[in-house]
């Protein structure tokens, strides 16, 4: 899961409602869009995760028959809303301990997220992960451990 951490984060932030999922995509997920395609993969190379084309999924839950907002998923050809991380910059963000591949025990607190790519984490398309790397164009700075989503990180979005 995801959310905004301040409510004018939605004044600010761009966002992409044209293109379509290539995986199963949860809320929270990364993923790169592409208007001449129409559609919204996630990063498939190292090159493409480091970039600041970086967006997060986060469709309005719009199916009456979900009970729990983490059973939520936008399947494969269904239209994904991606928000632009490099409008955010410096403001806060949560994200659930579900989209990011490392165990939540051992994400530490002033750690870094950044995403994944297909080539490196196969098994993780579209999640985040901690990484030491300076290279990266958008990141999360973890700033404490939370609630959200059972466990969570409240952190705020880098920009390099």
């Amino acid at each position: 899961m995801f959310k905004f951490g301040t409510i004018g984060a939605y004044k600010q932030v761009r966002h992409n409602p044209r293109n379509k999922a290539v995986i199963d995509t949860y809320n929270g997920y990364v993923v790169i869009p592409d208007d001449t395609t129409g559609l919204a993969p996630t990063a498939a190379t190292p090159t493409i995760a480091k970039s600041k084309d970086v967006h997060v999924v986060w469709n309005i839950i719009d199916k009456p028959e979900i009970r729990n907002s983490s059973d939520f998923y936008i399947a494969v050809g269904e239209p994904v809303r991606a928000f632009k991380l490099t409008d955010l910059v410096d403001l806060p963000v949560e994200l659930s301990h579900d989209v990011v591949k490392d165990d939540f025990a051992t994400v530490a607190i002033g750690a870094f997220l950044v995403p994944c790519d297909d080539t490196t984490d196969p098994t993780a398309k579209g999640k985040w992960k901690v990484s030491t790397a300076t290279d990266y164009g958008v990141k999360i700075k973890v700033l404490e451990k939370t609630t959200f989503g059972d466990k969570g990180f409240y952190g705020k979005v880098v920009v390099q």
